[in-house]
């Protein structure tokens, strides 16, 4: 999950502004939310190790095998892409508190550009 500091920070929130953070916490849960449905996976946060090499956290396979073993076939370590996919959706949800697009045909609202580009490689197909 998505810490109120980073959430802050990206926002360009001070640390010591806090009147906005249960807003902010439930606009960091929709957003987790809202890459699980677009994507079709189960996010999981991993836990780095101390001692794992460098450059593994951008390491997808590597993230991959911090997985609990009975995380389904369609779980996805949270990488940086997915997380800042999430707080663009949070800056976003944020800065535009109502509906700010027409609806399209299909009544759903356009999400920033960004954020397809973000999670796009990450979708989970099923034939």
């Amino acid at each position: 999950m998505l810490t109120l500091e980073l959430i802050r920070e990206h926002c360009r929130l001070g640390q010591d502004e806090t009147d906005e953070d249960k807003l902010l916490t439930a606009y960091g849960r929709a957003a987790w939310k809202k890459v699980e449905t677009s994507t079709g996976r189960k996010l999981f946060q991993v836990v780095i190790p101390a001692d794992a090499p460098e450059g593994s956290a951008d390491d997808e396979r590597y993230l991959r095998s911090l997985l609990p073993t009975n995380a389904p076939d369609n779980a996805l370590p949270v990488t940086a892409d997915v997380e800042l996919a999430m707080l663009m959706l949070v800056a976003y949800w944020f800065k535009n508190r109502e509906a700010v697009t027409e609806a399209t045909a299909s009544g759903s609202q356009k999400l920033p550009l960004a954020f397809d580009a973000l999670i796009g490689p990450y979708r989970w197909f099923t034939l």
